[in-house]
């Protein structure tokens, strides 16, 4: 009976030792964590326009200056959904990683799994606009720490105008981290010219999912968000959004992804946020009101077309396609 319950304690410790293995992290050649995707992963984040994930795409690794071509889904995954954080973003947290790869709270024992959420260290970092004024990264270890308090109600942002950002396009100000998870209001480093596709269809799941593990406990989210742009555009193509739930090793959240900011049957000018509708696109030329000094174009019946002084004035037969083509912007008000 003794050697049966020696056996049977020598199996579960083997057991034991074989998921702890196969669920931590590892570093990769180039010094970056990247958290292993498990097979148990219980409540993976289905975001996309298709039920069946198998109809996503996955990319080994995202080329900024050519990212993705949306594909009718909302989102692309990046390293099959693995999330990868530099050391520092680690050590920020008051993670570190030990030689094997597993993930130590700064303290004494403890392996990323079973991390004490009393030990990691909450933080954001949102940094500078690049030299054309558009956002470049968000970053952190988000917690309950850093969420609004109960019955905080989210500021106007009304007043930030991103890099792209044009009135009567539909656009949208998206936030990189949510106000839900980072409690960030009119934050210009945080808020990008985004459609309303990518802010609701592509998002705000994620956020959600993200929103959900921390709130009400002291869990924690290493989270990560990056406008990709294409040249000197001034509207991103997209947002490169990668997380990690701290405490139960990526169990809740873990993802990797390129979400698309495109609107469905549109055309968008993302050097200078025009979008044009296929509707639009069709359009039969008609007469306009432009405004030769500030380059706006209005409907005729429009109130700011007859505001317009005699020598600024100018009215002209054409397509919009023809107008947004030559540089003129639509009127915010009258939304030709």
């Amino acid at each position: 009976m003794e050697r049966f319950r020696k056996s049977q304690l020598l199996l579960a410790l083997t057991v034991l030792l074989i998921l702890l293995l196969t669920s931590c992290s590892f570093i990769d050649e180039n010094g970056n964590f990247s958290l292993h995707k498990s097979t148990e992963q219980s409540s993976e984040v289905t975001a996309g326009n298709s039920s069946d994930n198998s109809s996503i795409t996955n990319y080994d690794e995202l080329d900024r200056a050519n990212p993705p071509v949306y594909d009718g889904n909302n989102y692309v995954t990046i390293n099959g959904n693995i999330p990868e954080f530099s050391k520092d973003m680690l050590s920020e947290a008051g993670l570190i990683v030990s030689e094997k790869g597993k993930w130590r709270t700064s303290q004494e024992g403890g392996i990323f799994s079973a991390v004490d959420g009393k030990a990691v260290k909450a933080y954001e970092v949102y940094e500078e606009l690049d030299s054309l004024g558009r956002c470049t990264k968000a970053y952190g270890c988000f917690g309950r720490e850093t969420m609004p308090e109960d019955g905080e109600e989210r500021g106007d942002i009304s007043r930030i105008r991103p890099s792209g950002w044009k009135s009567g396009q539909n656009w949208e100000r998206c936030h990189l981290v949510a106000w839900a998870i980072s409690a960030e209001n009119a934050n210009e480093r945080n808020l990008i010219t985004g459609t309303h596709y990518l802010n609701y269809d592509g998002m705000r799941p994620f956020e959600e999912a993200a929103e959900s593990y921390m709130y009400g406990k002291n869990h924690h989210v290493l989270y990560e968000v990056e406008p990709v742009y294409i040249g000197k555009n001034l509207v991103a193509s997209g947002v490169h959004m990668q997380a990690a739930s701290v405490e139960d090793c990526g169990k809740s959240v873990s993802w990797n992804v390129y979400m698309f900011n495109v609107t469905p049957n549109a055309t968008i000018d993302y050097m200078t946020g025009i979008v044009t509708t296929e509707e639009q696109a069709t359009q039969e030329a008609r007469l306009y009101v432009l405004n030769k000094r500030s380059e706006v174009f209005h409907y005729p019946s429009c109130e700011g077309a007859a505001s317009i002084s005699s020598k600024n004035r100018k009215e002209i037969t054409a397509t919009r396609t023809e107008l947004t083509g030559k540089g003129y912007t639509p009127c915010g008000y009258c939304q030709p």
